[in-house]
């Protein structure tokens, strides 16, 4: 397939009868839930790069950086727990 027919087909509803997904999803839609659902369940920046196929896992922070913002919560409680462990 060609590129610009590949970029055409991501952009172009999934159709694929009673599978769940919203009517008007793409693949490029479906990517970004993957991506999401890896996040979402712990997975590192470098492995959603991987998956992705981002050239850099920067790329991948770039564009889902907000899904991350959760572990913010985690390092406060790791540091809290040192912390306090701390004569």
């Amino acid at each position: 397939m060609r590129a610009n027919k590949a970029l055409e087909a991501a952009g172009s509803p999934v159709r694929v009868p009673n599978d769940g997904t919203p009517q008007d999803a793409t693949l490029h839609d479906l990517r970004h839930f993957y991506a999401s659902v890896l996040i979402k369940n712990g997975a590192t920046p470098k492995q959603v790069q991987k998956r992705l196929g981002h050239a850099r896992p920067s790329i991948t922070l770039d564009v889902y950086t907000r899904l991350f913002d959760s572990d913010i919560d985690v390092t406060a409680d790791i540091i809290e727990a040192a912390l306090g462990q701390v004569p």
